[in-house]
């Protein structure tokens, strides 16, 4: 706390405070409007501000603005808007006169407009300021029927992120990664604000086998008016121990000056499994050619037995017969169906210029390919922005998620659909009813019935409320304080009842499993923020503040066997009673200092530093500093700079930062856990050692510099943004072994890692088209990461994960595909090859790496008429690898399941590699020829939007607001992968696991939506 005080006063002493010579409450007003030059319609929410100052506001939906209390004299008032280009005015303010400053604003394909509020400082800043690439997404300008959840908004969007969506279960969780990955140990998910306040985004429930629920997807789309993107330490070094892995900024929508606008909406659609699944496949010999293959109703076990090719090669037995079945896709036995989705919500904004209003209510259910695989929701949101005084401002902002999730079991799971048919029988034996008789033919011999009994349950009840302060006392001078809490109440659980279903003693005399858990995440940041002339042209800003943030957890959890018939309590059950209770609790404060001068509006320079103390650090680790500096500068408003037809703007910017990421609770801490032992015969309280803590721990720590340029060509038709970054986390946090001896546990956290990120980011905006009837605007986005291990520290192993196919080693990408590869030659000629044809090196080698190491983007919007639109985005990522664990396994069963296999084990005209594949699986253990290369395009998104025409609105006003959209999500897939889907990923959440292992691959959504705004 003391280090805290002295950084604050440090800052205070450079802050040189100017003289308080200037009134609360003096100056003129400054008003107007803003229209589109070419339209010249009025454009709403655009910014427009006294530069120099804090004075500034929003049009509204006539765009129109007022500025009170502006400072008399010569002032600069600017107007911008994210796609237009900036414009300015110079007028002359009187005491208690009124201004007028009207702006005509050209469209524009440069984005240095756009407005970025720092959710720790507050304060707006704008792009062109900024020297880092802080990537914008306007969430209005995207057509809402694409978008299923949050996370389809930041898929394909910006350069540099990642969004990988793991699987196609409805409810599950999606992997985010901003500029590759920076920790071994520590979530690479990046930290996430709402509106000022932290945002809970962790995952987890009750196991299904492999994916697993997330809370980002809580959040409705529809309330979001634009998310930053902050993309690594350089930006977001004011954010602190948390923020290595960039920050996302939520800003949700807020109403504006003027009469209640209403939006109601209703969506419909239908949910498909339009994947092609593998054929379950088996060869047979027979020592009767003329016995019928099937005897009453079931196959003849007496005439015919396996031939597997591996045994064919060797000569064992001759393959007479080949059957084949796909259990998946017939439509007598497959699991899937046709889900749907529907969705409508209704929302109002409006109000005064003392008090603006947003309200929204929204409700959604899904049901997936999987019937009982279910997710219903609700979001409510309520914001409020209230001019208290003329230089007090205050945002309310509450919002209200409740949804409950119905889960299937899922990838390793034997009770999964997707497994239990992947493995299914290679023939189908139906009755006079049609129904198979041979019970093995789906899997483990459980029926689709019996699937149904073990489903995993969650709900959740999420509040986030927050309230922000904006205070001017003097034109000099502005307050921000803001303070908020996201809680999220939990509730994980599953209850089979008695008799239902035969899957162990357990299981057969019904259950109750619950877990209760509420998340705490409480936020409090304040700032003041000194703004004056140093010279006529040269503005000086410094920031002051400080930051709090308390996570807490608490959790209870009961289980119970031999439930009660009709109950779904533990309180219900008579046997295996277990019953446990958690806390966690990690507190982060900092303060910070930032100094910035603009020198003409176009030079802009900027340094800070942070210092946090967290209680997850070691006890004998105190403060930590996280510095930071950025330059950019708009070259082409120079008086000198040449008059180039073809190039109308040119920034540079480059920025330099630093930020971590915190141990986990107890990391740095001894612990002891109870135990009970037997003394003279009777059961006694003892303790045992629980882990062994480092009271040196401190948090991993990463570096990042980047150097870029922002250009306009064409008349800004043509923008070009192009970003080389550097990152390396030093200080990783690495489980070290302890030898026996120590008398200790058998490892402890310490810092020893360090980790390399390296890359380019390029961006291209492009409006091709531009008349009277129609426009045609193109984007294209290209990323390329470079990472790699530098050091894991002194005499640390490779750490093998994901079942011994990937590891972390030195010198290779986190991650990392190793297995010793292998060779195969068809010595006899035959086509089928046997154990011995197969050579399998005696030392793993380097594969590739697991994440992709490029991503490009392609996405357009034609508008024709003014009312036709049709919007469109592919998504091409690769340089990755990825086990194909479904196909392994399910060669892998063959060997010892009797009636079914996989093309490799079955199919006499299987090729040689898929044959090599599973004998150096089955018979060597490398998966070398199941890791393959994961490089796709898909066709993310695709929508038709029909609105009303203006001869139509003429004579029917009332549907002026009215629009239709037709639009279609992840329509089709182009790779050269084998397996189920490149993307998909068994452990959704974890940080570098890569492994399709029965897991439901993307589906497909064709929605339909009807909007209409009064």
């Amino acid at each position: 706390m003391s280090k805290i005080r002295w950084l604050i006063a440090i800052a205070l002493i450079a802050w040189g405070w100017p003289p308080a010579v200037a009134t609360a409450q003096d100056g003129g007003i400054v008003m107007g409007v803003v229209v589109d030059q070419s339209t010249q319609r009025p454009l709403v929410g655009a910014q427009v501000f006294v530069a120099g100052t804090s004075r500034g506001t929003i049009t509204d939906q006539d765009g129109r603005y007022l500025i009170a209390n502006v400072p008399t004299g010569q002032q600069i008032v600017r107007a911008t808007l994210i796609g237009y280009s900036q414009a300015e005015q110079q007028v002359s303010v009187g005491e208690g006169a009124t201004v007028t400053a009207d702006f005509s604003l050209t469209p524009s394909a440069v984005k240095l407009g756009g407005v970025v509020v720092n959710a720790i400082t507050g304060e707006e800043e704008r792009k062109r300021e900024l020297g880092t690439n802080v990537a914008n997404i306007d969430v209005t300008d995207i057509q809402p029927a694409t978008i299923t959840k949050l996370a389809d908004v930041l898929t394909g969007r910006t350069a540099g992120v990642v969004m990988q969506g793991v699987a196609g279960t409805t409810g599950t969780s999606q992997r985010i990664r901003i500029r590759g990955a920076n920790s071994l140990s520590l979530s690479n998910d990046p930290l996430i604000y709402i509106d000022g306040v932290r945002f809970n985004n962790s995952k987890g429930g009750f196991g299904v086998g492999g994916q697993e629920p997330g809370r980002l997807n809580d959040i409705d789309p529809t309330n979001i008016a634009s998310i930053e993107v902050l993309k690594g330490p350089a930006a977001s070094a004011l954010y602190g121990t948390a923020a290595a892995n960039g920050v996302l900024l939520i800003t949700t929508k807020r109403g504006r000056a003027g009469d209640a606008t209403w939006n109601a909406y209703v969506e419909g659609g239908v949910i498909e499994d339009v994947n092609d699944y593998p054929v379950n496949i088996a060869s047979f010999e027979t020592d009767d050619p003329n016995a019928p293959f099937i005897v009453d109703g079931g196959f003849n076990y007496d005439a015919y037995s396996l031939c597997a090719n591996y045994n064919a090669a060797r000569g064992n037995c001759t393959q007479d017969v080949t059957r084949s079945f796909n259990t998946l896709e017939d439509p007598r036995t497959t699991p899937f169906s046709k889900g749907n989705r529907t969705k409508y919500g209704l929302s109002v904004s409006g109000g005064s210029d003392e008090l603006t209003y947003y309200l929204s209510g929204d409700v959604e259910d899904e049901q997936g390919v999987i019937d009982y695989n279910t997710m219903d929701k609700i979001n409510l949101r309520a914001n409020f922005t209230a001019d208290i005084e003329e230089n007090l401002t205050v945002q309310l902002n509450s919002g209200y998620v409740n949804s409950g999730l119905v889960l299937n079991q899922n990838d390793n799971s034997i009770l999964s659909p997707l497994i239990n048919g992947l493995i299914g029988g290679a023939m189908f034996f139906p009755n006079e009813a049609g129904e198979d008789l041979n019970e093995n033919n789906f899997g483990w011999g459980f029926s689709q019935a019996d699937l149904r009994q073990l489903v995993t349950n969650q709900d959740v009840d999420r509040f986030i409320i927050g309230a922000n302060a904006n205070y001017r006392p003097f034109s000099w001078l502005t307050a921000n304080a803001n303070v908020g809490m996201d809680l999220v109440d939990r509730h994980d659980f599953e209850t089979v009842q008695p008799g239902r279903f035969f899957y162990g003693s357990t299981v057969a005399l019904g259950y109750r499993s619950s877990w209760r858990s509420n998340s705490y995440l409480y936020t409090g940041n304040a700032s003041a923020a000194a703004t004056f002339d140093l010279q006529p042209n040269l503005v000086s800003t410094s920031t002051v503040g400080a930051s709090y943030i308390r996570d807490l957890f608490e959790g209870t959890y009961c289980f119970g066997a031999g439930i009660v018939e009709g109950t779904a309590s533990c309180e219900a059950t008579s046997s295996l009673f277990e019953v446990d209770e958690d806390f966690s609790e990690v507190k982060t404060l900092g303060a910070f200092f930032q100094q910035e001068l603009a020198w003409n509006d176009r030079v802009f320079l900027a340094a800070a530093i942070r210092g946090d103390d967290n209680s997850a650090f070691g006890q004998d680790f105190g403060f930590i500093y996280y510095p930071s500096a950025s330059l950019s500068w708009v070259v082409a408003e120079e008086p000198w700079f040449p008059e180039v037809n073809f190039l109308s703007t040119l920034r540079l910017r480059t920025a330099y930062g630093e930020s971590g990421l915190r141990p986990d609770f107890r990391d740095a801490v001894t612990y002891f856990s109870p135990v009970a032992v037997t003394v003279n015969g009777e059961d006694v309280s003892a303790v045992t050692l629980g882990d062994t803590g480092n009271d040196k721990l401190e948090p991993e720590k990463t570096r990042e510099y980047e150097f870029g340029f922002d250009a306009g060509l064409f008349s800004d038709r043509l923008s070009v943004e192009f970003t080389y970054f550097h990152k390396e986390s030093e200080d990783a946090l690495v489980s070290r072994p302890l030898p026996p001896s120590f008398g200790l546990s058998s490892s402890v956290w310490d810092n020893l890692g360090s980790i390399r990120n390296s890359g380019t980011e390029l961006a291209l905006n492009a409006r091709i088209l531009e008349t009277r009837d129609a426009s045609f605007n193109m984007r294209v986005s290209a990323t390329s990461i470079d990472n790699e291990i530098v050091s894991l520290g002194e005499n640390i192993e490779p750490i093998i994960l994901n079942r011994g196919e990937q590891r972390h080693q030195e010198g290779l990408p986190a991650g990392a595909f190793v297995q010793p590869k292998f060779t195969y030659d068809d010595a006899d000629g035959n086509g089928i090859l046997s154990p011995t044809e197969v050579e399998v090196d005696t030392i793993a080698t380097f594969i590739g790496p697991a994440l992709p190491t490029f991503s490009r983007t392609l996405s357009g919007d034609l508008t024709l008429f003014d009312f036709i639109t049709v919007t469109t985005l592919f998504d091409w990522r690769g340089g990755n690898y990825q086990l194909n664990g479904t196909e392994s396994f399910r060669c892998v069963t063959a060997l010892s399941w009797g009636d079914r296999g996989c093309t490799a084990t079955g199919d006499p005209n299987a090729s040689l590699e898929e044959q090599a594949a599973f004998i150096a699986s089955g018979f060597y253990g490398t998966e070398a020829g199941y890791i393959e290369d994961a490089e796709f395009i898909k066709w993310r998104e695709l929508s038709l939007t029909l609105g009303v025409p203006a001869s139509l609105s003429n004579y029917l006003p009332m549907a002026e607001g009215a629009s239709l959209t037709v639009a279609g999500r992840n329509l089709a897939t182009w790779t050269d992968y084998t397996g189920l889907d490149p993307e998909v990923n068994e452990s959704g959440g974890s940080n570098f696991s890569q492994n399709e292992f029965n897991t439901q691959p993307p589906v497909r959504y064709f929605t339909v939506r009807l909007n209409f705004t009064f």
